[in-house]
């Protein structure tokens, strides 16, 4: 039963998006805040992150966009008087914010009650000699390690011990960052970086275990002790590599049932150790060659794991742990309607496979080292699920093309020593240079011993090369049309490949029968058949999904994050979600991000995780017959495909810039303007600041208000005017002015983009893509117009400032490109500047 003392929790947020961290922190907060909801519970969140959906779907009174701070923790307690806080879903700056409240005894001395973590378990977290002692009381298998104070103690356990060695630091800042030593020039950098980073200025050292399976095990325990296992994950990469960095596949592969039972037995002995109420995450090594393993890392907290399992098994992991948080057992709860037919305490079957592929930041940062080590450097993920690993691993490889190209691409550039070196050394991509080696018969057996990957995976990528090669051999037959459809070969790949028409592949493949059945994505394997609607496409004879409405808008998700507004386009792709269901509209979301807060199920009526392609969106659209096709974002490639199809009556939101209109190369402000088809409404003028001389592609953060008088101000909103009754946007227009010397002066015209349309909502207290929204759907009337703008509410200060990847990918630059940013922090308080 709920905890009757608890009426109002505190949450504490994830801040910006940064390297490791994306918006599955802000999805859980989101979750979470719907399943307190549900039990009479008042949210209050703490988030300075001004793509977060939680502040934003929240009461205004109960959301704090203030920097995420212990000082700001204890005064919210002070004013709010929260019966409890909640960490968990923070990272790991909320997790040391309350680390320091219990050491100050400050939340005993206010009254608040932490949820989520025992004592126990919040004092594990950063703190590897309390790891230590965790797994000697639960009798785990561990790696030695030694804290050290000084380099001069590094050196004296080195001479002991001997190389390769691990150094981390003891309670980082921030998420924790592993480096393997091989020499003592390595050992000295990271015992460096190592001090630096932690907050006790102490490092952990341990001998290495690379070249070991690296897997974990994700479960759950409730209040009254009652535990069960989610989910397994294995990482196709061995130990060396971060686990960010790697191939991820669920459920595990390529151990044996007694090993597993072993893991999930030490995972459940962990949490009864720990006391832990909700999801907790235990990650592993594993000597392949003894089945030895030892325990490497515990998490409480909510990550990218957790992220993960939802997704892959469709446990409702995250509305299920905030029930568990109040006071709830298993038994207590009762699921959403979609899972009326389950029960909460049933461990998920699988009968698929997910595979998460990373993406890489290198298109926009040329100068990073890519090569893969403990240092995670991916700054974002993608994910494809299939009957088959190899039907998952090839739309998981087609999901995280940087644009929509539905085509297999190749390494054959590379010479046969840099093939090698890379096997070896090996580098970001590198799933593109095993299948490279094995097209140059390079044997298995070589492979898995130069690279430690299981030979497993090397048969299944020679299992899809084998089909590469029938397809090449056969074009146009049925048996290979078959064959590749069943192992994840995309229409416009086929296409490509046999050198014909999409649309000509796609009738050939009806007149062949050979086309896609959607399958659920629910924790039963088809045995309880509940009415969950998430769905990913295979090449088989039952189909489950059938058209949800009359009157349905498909919405076309971002996709993997990469450098960029993707943070941003995920939020309004939210947003959009949100108010085309408001309209009336049954909504239908396409992503693959398993990190993505619109995946949230209580966003969209209905979701499909597949490639963004063409091919994947006609193969839905034949299914759901959508009123409307929504694009938020900017996607040249993908537009001017969809657009070939009229039937599918495509809205982008943003209006598409790819117009031929030449932007200019400086601008200082902007003015902002609603326009209709009868009139412009000026909105405000807002900073455009830049770190090279006002050059529009450096953007590097907005601010409100721009310092110009009215007398000034006018005459420029009539140019302004002007230009916009000369061109044929609509919705949210900005106009570019360019000062020089006190002289202002128009100089471009342009839809506002995502970034600065979140950043109008902030600063206006006006939901402008719900304007957009209703625009566009024609639902926008003259009163609509009328009582947004005498709601219009400007506030006095702001300042929305980019975040960079720079030092978490350990490259010397400061000033970014807006191609560059990773997240975001808005403030509303200049002194915070």
């Amino acid at each position: 039963m709920i905890d009757p003392k608890i009426h109002k929790v505190l949450i504490i947020g994830g801040g910006p998006s940064k390297v490791g961290q994306e918006n599955e922190l802000d999805a859980a907060v989101f979750q979470t805040i719907v399943s307190f909801k549900r039990a009479g519970v008042k949210s209050i969140v703490l988030d300075n992150n001004p793509y977060s959906i939680a502040t934003t779907e929240i009461q205004p009174a109960s959301a704090f966009i203030e920097d995420i701070s212990i000082d700001n923790v204890v005064k919210i307690i002070q004013s709010e008087h929260p019966d409890a806080i909640l960490p968990t879903l923070g990272g790991p700056n909320a997790i040391s914010i309350c680390q320091q409240l219990v050491e100050m005894r400050l939340l005993a001395k206010y009254s608040v009650q932490l949820l989520g973590l025992s004592k126990n378990a919040l004092k594990l977290v950063g703190n590897p000699l309390r790891f230590s002692q965790l797994m000697k009381e639960v009798q785990a298998p561990m790696i030695s390690s030694t804290i050290v104070h000084s380099n001069a103690e590094a050196l004296s356990l080195v001479k002991t011990v001997g190389f390769p060695i691990i150094v981390k630091p003891v309670r980082s800042s921030i998420n924790s960052r592993r480096t393997i030593c091989n020499n003592f020039d390595d050992l000295d950098m990271a015992l460096t970086e190592s001090f630096a980073d932690s907050t006790l200025n102490r490092c952990v050292m341990e001998k290495s275990i690379v070249g070991y399976k690296e897997l974990s095990i994700l479960g759950m325990r409730d209040p009254n002790g009652t535990k069960m296992i989610i989910n397994g994950v294995e990482d196709i990469d061995a130990v060396g590599i971060h686990s960010g960095d790697s191939i991820a596949v669920s459920p595990i592969q390529t151990i044996a049932d007694f090993v597993y039972q072993h893991l999930r037995e030490a995972t459940l002995r962990i949490m009864e150790q720990l006391e832990i109420v909700g999801a907790c995450e235990v990650s592993f090594a594993l000597n392949p060659d003894t089945d030895d393993y030892f325990v490497t890392k515990v998490s409480p907290n909510y990550n990218r794991g957790f992220a993960l399992a939802t997704l892959a098994t469709g446990y409702p992991l995250n509305y299920v742990a905030a029930q568990l948080v109040l006071g709830n057992g298993f038994a207590d709860i009762k699921l959403p309607h979609g899972y009326a037919k389950l029960t909460t305490f049933m461990e998920p079957l699988m009968d698929r496979i997910m595979i998460r592929i990373p993406l890489w930041p290198y298109d926009s940062l040329k100068n990073v080292d890519q090569h893969l080590d403990q240092s995670m450097k991916s700054i974002g993920s993608a994910v494809g699920i299939g009957r088959t690993v190899e039907e998952a691993i090839l739309k998981a490889m087609r999901s995280s093309q940087f644009n929509p190209r539905d085509v297999l691409p190749n390494m054959e550039e590379l010479s046969d020593d840099e093939l090698i070196s890379q096997l070896i050394h090996p580098k970001a991509s590198r799933i593109l240079v095993l299948i490279e080696a094995l097209r140059r018969h390079y044997p298995v057996e070589d492979l898995s011993e130069l690279t430690k990957i299981d030979p497993f995976y090397f048969k299944r990528l020679q299992k899809l090369l084998a089909v590469e090669n029938l397809i090449l051999r056969e074009p146009l037959t049925e048996h290979s049309l078959k064959i590749a459809h069943q192992n994840g070969f995309g229409d416009g790949m086929l296409a490509a490949t046999w050198q014909t028409d999409l649309d000509k592949l796609r009738y050939f493949a009806k007149v062949n029968h050979s086309i896609p059945t959607f399958k659920m994505i629910e924790p039963s394997a088809g045995e309880e058949l509940p009415d969950i609607r998430s769905f990913y496409s295979s090449f088989e004879r039952e189909n489950e999904s059938t058209r949800l409405s009359d009157h349905s808008a498909l919405v076309i998700g971002r996709g993997g994050n990469r450098l960029g507004p993707n943070s941003a386009a995920d939020y309004y792709t939210s947003e959009v979600l949100i108010q085309m269901h408001r309209l009336g509209y049954k909504t239908i979301l396409l992503n693959n991000n398993p990190n993505s807060v619109s995946l949230s199920p209580q966003l969209s009526d209905k979701q499909y995780i597949e490639p963004i392609q063409i091919g994947a969106i006609l193969n839905i659209a034949e299914v759901e017959k959508p009123s409307i096709v929504v694009v938020p974002g900017n996607r040249h490639y993908l537009v001017r495909q969809l657009k070939q199809y009229p039937e599918l009556k495509v809205v982008v939101l943003p209006p598409d810039q790819e117009t031929g209109v030449t932007l200019p190369q400086k601008t200082s402000f902007a003015l902002n303007f609603f326009v209709t088809k009868q009139q412009s409404r000026f909105i405000n003028a807002v900073k455009l600041a830049s770190g090279k001389n006002h050059e529009l592609k450096d953007i590097s953060h907005l601010g409100y208000p721009y310092d110009i008088d009215d007398a000034k101000l006018a005459p420029l909103i009539e140019d302004a005017k002007d230009l916009i009754g000369n061109s044929y946007w609509k919705g949210l227009v900005q106009i570019l002015v360019l000062e020089d010397q006190g002289l202002f002066k128009v100089v471009g015209i342009r839809p506002v983009r995502i970034i600065e349309t979140i950043f109008l909502n902030r600063i206006t207290n006006i939901n402008w893509i719900k304007m957009l929204v209703k625009l566009y759907t024609n639902q926008l009337s003259s009163d609509d117009l009328d009582k947004t703008f005498r709601e219009l509410s400007l506030i006095p200060y702001a300042e929305m400032t980019p975040t960079f990847p720079f030092s978490d990918l350990k490259i010397d630059q400061k000033v970014g490109k807006t191609n560059q940013e990773v997240g975001a922090v808005i403030t509303f308080n200049p002194d915070e500047q």
